[in-house]
């Protein structure tokens, strides 16, 4: 009775380890998301925005100010858990949002958070922000 007991426990070591890093890693994703969203949706505060995405000047994390300064960055929050940010233009093609190679008034913010020793595959949350 007791090698199905061991495993039985194992499993449920095991699953609670799981939710944890999942749990984890989706707070991870949403305090970036929000940091994120904080910021102004663009180095220029009126149309036409720029066209480069990114830092611009010499900034560096923590005082970006504007939401593509976030495109690229990733760090690492917590020991194994890492964790990376993309901004992008998209435009509204029918009912599917698309990427655009130049400026428009909606960027697509995407976060994702992974566990190096794979507790999580990539968890990811998407928005879409609107200059107005």
């Amino acid at each position: 009775a007791i090698p199905p007991l061991l495993t039985s426990w194992a499993n449920i070591a095991w699953r609670s380890v799981r939710s944890e890093a999942l749990a984890d890693a989706t707070f991870y994703a949403q305090a970036l998301m929000e940091e994120i969203k904080s910021k102004r949706f663009d180095e220029n505060t009126v149309s036409p925005w720029s066209s480069s995405l990114g830092p611009e000047g010499g900034e560096a994390y923590p005082n970006y100010d504007d939401a593509d300064d976030f495109n690229g960055y990733s760090d690492s929050p917590a020991t194994s858990y890492n964790r990376s940010a993309t901004v992008g233009y998209v435009s509204l093609s029918g009912t599917t949002w698309q990427n655009s190679v130049s400026a428009t008034n909606f960027k697509r913010i995407t976060v994702s958070v992974s566990h190096s020793r794979g507790l999580v595959k990539d968890v990811s949350l998407v928005t879409i922000v609107s200059a107005y």
